[in-house]
């Protein structure tokens, strides 16, 4: 049934972002900053920001 529903999570959590989702798409201020699989964001972010959050480096 996988592929029949769509589940919106909204998390701070980014290893249960990485292990629940297919899609992720990276919010900062309000602001859509990035939208992607799961795999690529997590392995190689476009933007600095994203990977500064992934990586704990955002306060």
């Amino acid at each position: 049934m996988r592929g029949d529903y769509t589940i919106l999570i909204v998390t701070h959590n980014m290893a249960q972002a990485r292990r629940a989702s297919d899609e992720c798409i990276f919010m900062l201020l309000g602001k859509v900053v990035e939208r992607s699989s799961t795999e690529e964001m997590f392995v190689t972010p476009a933007h600095q920001q994203t990977a500064d959050y992934i990586e704990g480096r955002y306060s």
